[in-house]
């Protein structure tokens, strides 16, 4: 009976994560503790396709902040429409650099952040959606949002210059 029951929660939770309304990646700004958080930005794609929509990525530390586009490398139809993988670009060669971020439908307010080990991301922090904040961009992140390019830009921290 039990098995049952789980089963008919699992077909639940598919049907409600079919909607198209559901953002497998979410904007907004996300927390891991300390002073390390992950703000994710969306730009609508003109043709209105949401697959081609650009993803940007703002990471800030201690040590500064850095700024990067995000290609869709395991999309939501290939993983049973629950989740879906963005990883860094590589600015120079178009190739994705060895940082994905993850994000469950069903649980908008977290992402897994670290490195892809086949289809999901592990090894990485969990951040927890900042409800309370606003969805502000920085200019970088602007230019990130608007290049039709892989986009890539660090920022270091005044005290770890030299």
């Amino acid at each position: 009976m039990k098995q049952v029951f789980y089963s008919i929660v699992a077909i639940a939770l598919s049907v409600f994560s079919i909607s198209s309304d559901v953002q497998a990646l979410e904007e907004g700004l996300y927390w891991s503790g300390g002073s390390r958080y992950i703000r994710i930005a969306k730009q609508a794609s003109p043709t209105g396709d949401k697959d081609r929509d650009r993803v940007c990525y703002q990471g800030f530390s201690p040590n500064g902040s850095m700024i990067v586009s995000l290609k869709l490398v395991i999309p939501r139809y290939q993983t049973g429409i629950d989740y879906e993988v963005y990883s860094l670009q590589e600015p120079k060669k178009g190739n994705s650099v060895d940082l994905s971020i993850q994000q469950y439908a069903y649980s908008p307010d977290k992402i897994a952040f670290g490195k892809l080990v086949g289809r999901f991301v592990k090894g990485g922090l969990v951040y927890k959606r900042d409800a309370k904040s606003a969805i502000d961009t920085t200019p970088e992140l602007q230019k990130c949002l608007k290049s039709t390019q892989p986009y890539f830009k660090q920022i270091l921290s005044g005290r770890d210059r030299r």
